[in-house]
């Protein structure tokens, strides 16, 4: 005779999600668990006693005695019937119990005849399974008997809730470590990223003042370019100082020099650049902006600046195209500007960057191999 539990009823679906909780299925034999059947057989006087998990398909033995298994069914079992009660289910003789016509295990070579069963309720009344005994042949318990039964129940519940908190414990010690060590990283990190920022503003601020004509000069510059490396690093606190995708670094850094007319057009696929890349690129698109504003091509009304980059197997080609301005001169004297874009924010992309003084306006690219990822595209005219 079928067991009357629906596995697929939203009950069941608690209950079960309320065993799986402890994760004992297929847990390996427990001394703990071991004594408590021992004890139910010897107190019970039955040949047989499970500690027993009733999941809605199968039943899983955390210890028994007698039996000599692990795991049956739960269709033909005694426990799928005591899963549903509230208390304390009796059977003195199954073969006379309607419930149990054409149980193998009643009328077959088993010839389970008693059961009593203790539910497993979780603290806040989930049934998972039983303490029961089963015998051979019809009996009954005595009033002591059933409430030795229902105490060892109680201690089965006991030892499970125990291994839950303990496992809760450990699982919480190892987040805590974890999280500890990602703390310990992080400061070592962001110390190790102050650092290389604070010798970047240090070289900054020495060779802008080495190169002004005045203070006043050297001031104004020291602070549009520390401005730069602001809107940079201002994106890169939004990722967790990490990285930073080359079209928030770009547009940031050109929209305070972006024109009402929009002659500055963008375009390129979106990737991943390292936080010394987006700096080292915001102080680079910088130093070519103001210098297009003062003397090339944003410097009158129909000049226009064309920003472009490319990463295609493993090479990274960033172009800066200015055209339309007035005519260019190659300098007498190279400034900090140009080495700053030339030298130094090169080396951050392994590469090479060079700026070209031509007539019609000028051309600045950069070929590097920074290892970056892709990550979506901007279109020319995005900001």
């Amino acid at each position: 005779m079928s067991v009357p539990i629906d596995p697929l009823c939203d009950g069941e679906a608690e209950r079960s999600a309320a065993l799986h909780a402890y994760r004992l299925l297929d847990a390996p034999r427990e001394q703990d668990f071991d004594d408590i059947a021992h004890m139910a057989s010897r107190v019970c006087e039955a040949p047989m006693a499970v500690v027993n998990l009733v999941d809605t398909r199968r039943q899983f033995f955390l210890a028994e005695v007698g039996l000599g298994v692990r795991e049956t069914p739960l269709d033909t079992s005694f426990c799928g019937h005591a899963i549903l009660e509230e208390d304390v289910l009796v059977v003195p003789d199954a073969r006379r119990d309607p419930r149990f016509d054409g149980n193998p295990l009643v009328h077959g070579t088993a010839g389970l005849q008693f059961y009593a069963g203790a539910v497993l309720k979780t603290p806040d009344g989930q049934p998972v399974g039983t303490m029961c005994v089963l015998d051979t042949k019809p009996r009954q318990l005595t009033a002591l008997q059933i409430d030795m039964l229902r105490f060892l129940a109680r201690q089965a519940m006991t030892q499970m809730e125990l291994r839950r908190s303990l496992a809760v414990r450990d699982r919480l010690l190892v987040e805590a470590r974890a999280a500890e060590a990602r703390r310990r990283d992080l400061a070592h990190e962001m110390a190790h990223r102050m650092k290389n920022l604070l010798s970047m503003v240090q070289a900054v601020a020495t060779q802008t003042l080495r190169q002004s004509t005045s203070m006043e000069e050297g001031r104004l510059a020291i602070s549009q370019r520390l401005t730069a490396l602001a809107r940079a690093q201002d994106i890169l606190i939004l990722s967790d100082y990490e990285e930073a995708t080359i079209c928030e670094v770009v547009a940031a850094t050109i929209a305070p020099h972006q024109t009402a007319d929009r002659r500055i057009r963008l375009c390129g696929p979106d990737m991943l650049l390292t936080s010394q890349q987006a700096l080292g690129l915001s102080l680079a698109i910088h130093e070519l902006a103001t210098n297009a504003a003062k003397y090339g091509a944003l410097s009158n009304g129909s000049g226009t600046v064309d920003v472009g980059w490319t990463n295609e197997h493993g090479t990274f080609v960033f172009d800066w195209i200015e055209r339309g301005g007035p005519a260019v001169a190659a300098p007498q004297r190279r400034g900090f500007g140009s080495k700053l874009i030339e030298r130094i924010v090169a080396s951050y992309f392994n590469g090479e960057g060079r700026i070209d003084f031509a007539p019609g306006g000028i051309a600045f690219r950069l070929v590097g191999k920074p290892d970056a990822r892709p990550v979506g595209r901007v279109k020319a005219g995005d900001p």
